[in-house]
């Protein structure tokens, strides 16, 4: 594992946020911890290739990888989403607090937005849709990181 966190720092980590009920297997620790490290949402397949690349004595089948993230999504350990400019699902620990992204159109690098814009026009929502109960919500915005943004100004 490419991370700064020790072992026994994982192991309280993990000790302390595992959903009652879910049962702890090795594959299930490992994906938990490639979530954890991550500083971005994950595609099953990067996940899978995390873990082939960190621990190539223990290999994984990708649908070993697929099934324990719709586990974790059915216990509420993971947030599924599926930005427009991805082919493929991402996944991310559920933290306290929800994440958006700004997402380059060439690279597809994840920038994290730091405050959620959409809290108060949910709120409106509700007065607005009295029938309606809001339980959550999505933003994606789109553009080009500086790095990309260089290379298209260079190429017109």
């Amino acid at each position: 594992m490419n991370s700064r966190i020790h072992q026994s720092s994982y192991d309280e980590i993990i000790e302390k946020h595992w959903p009652e009920g879910v049962k702890k297997t090795r594959q299930r620790v490992a994906i938990y911890r490639v979530l954890y490290a991550s500083a971005e949402p994950l595609s099953a397949a990067e996940i899978y290739n995390s873990l082939e690349k960190d621990s190539a004595d223990e290999p994984y089948a990708f649908s070993t990888i697929y099934r324990n993230l719709l586990a974790f999504e059915k216990a509420g350990i993971v947030t599924k989403n599926v930005l427009s400019t991805e082919d493929n699902a991402l996944y991310e620990l559920k933290k306290e607090t929800h994440k958006h992204y700004a997402v380059c159109l060439s690279c597809h690098k994840k920038f994290p937005i730091k405050s959620c814009p959409l809290h108060e026009i949910t709120h409106d929502l509700e007065k607005d849709l009295p029938d309606f109960k809001v339980t959550g919500h999505q933003l994606e915005i789109y553009g080009y990181c500086n790095e990309c943004a260089n290379q298209v100004q260079l190429k017109q």
